[in-house]
């Protein structure tokens, strides 16, 4: 779950129309859905910069993220032709290494007698298929 993690990854398509509002709406609903989320650090990423015009705007768009972000932890990257991706994930781990383990949020008390649920039961098996190794169905 998200709520675990140390760090969000934001990553942010450079080819579209507003990649800077994109930002911001995700953030936006970040804030809404879970505020001790929307408080995690955050490295963000502008994809694409293999498109031409992309990279014409490279740095204005850098400028603007590292704005709205309010840090500097932006970095460009082509996911496709993988520029810059070791980078990126050299520094992603040196960062997630560097932050303290989070303190989840207790969970919130649900009282699932009224969904049915109380029969339920947990015997199950999940069997891997020897043809499909690694994989279950």
């Amino acid at each position: 779950h998200v709520q675990r993690c140390k760090v969000l990854l934001h990553v942010v398509d450079g080819t579209s129309e507003d990649p800077i509002g994109d930002f911001n709406i995700i953030n936006n609903e970040l804030l809404l859905y879970d505020e001790f989320v929307a408080q995690k650090p955050q490295v963000v990423v502008l994809n694409k910069i293999d498109v031409t015009e992309v990279k014409e705007k490279q740095e204005e768009l850098m400028a603007q993220l590292r704005e709205a972000a309010g840090h500097s932890r932006v970095l460009a990257i082509s996911a496709a032709t993988t520029e810059r991706v070791q980078e990126l994930m050299g520094r992603l781990k040196k960062f997630v290494a560097s932050q303290p383990e989070s303190d989840l949020p207790a969970p919130p008390e649900i009282d699932l007698s009224h969904a049915g649920l109380e029969n339920d039961s947990d015997d199950f098996e999940i069997l891997s298929d020897p043809a499909y190794p690694g994989q279950w169905r």
